[in-house]
C-alpha cells in the first residue's frame, strides 16, 4: 500500500543537488512517516513554506534557513511538516504586526 505525499513548499526553487541532500537526511532525523514531495513554493500555497537563504517576495508563513545545514533544514522541515509554534518561524500574523501593529489578530 503507497502512502500519499506530502507537499513541502521550498523557496526559491525545488531542492536539488547538495541542497536535496540535507532535505533526506534531514527527513530520515524526523518521526515524519510519510512521503514528502519538496516542489517550488508559490504565492497562495497552502502549507508552511521552508526558505533556503532567501526570504519569499510573498506573504506566507515559513521557515527562513540563510545557512542550510542538516540541523537546520531538520529544524525547518519539522516545523513546515507539523503544526507545532516556533519563535523562530516568520508568520503572516508576524508580518502584519511588524507593519500595522500589535493590534492585528487572527481571525478563525
Amino acid at each position: 500500500m503507497s502512502k500519499e505525499a506530502r507537499i513541502l513548499p521550498v523557496y526559491p526553487t525545488t531542492p536539488s543537488g547538495a541542497d536535496l541532500e540535507l532535505f533526506k537526511k534531514a527527513k530520515s532525523k524526523l518521526s515524519f512517516d510519510g512521503l514528502i514531495q519538496p516542489v517550488r513554493a508559490v504565492a497562495g500555497s497552502p502549507f508552511r513554506v521552508v526558505s533556503l537563504r532567501k526570504h519569499p517576495d510573498f506573504l506566507c508563513d515559513y521557515a527562513f534557513v540563510p545557512e542550510p545545514s542538516e540541523k537546520s533544514v531538520t529544524a525547518a522541515m519539522g516545523w513546515a511538516l507539523g503544526d507545532t509554534d516556533d519563535p523562530r518561524a516568520v508568520t503572516v500574523l508576524k508580518s502584519l504586526r511588524k507593519i500595522f501593529g500589535e493590534g492585528v489578530t487572527e481571525v478563525d
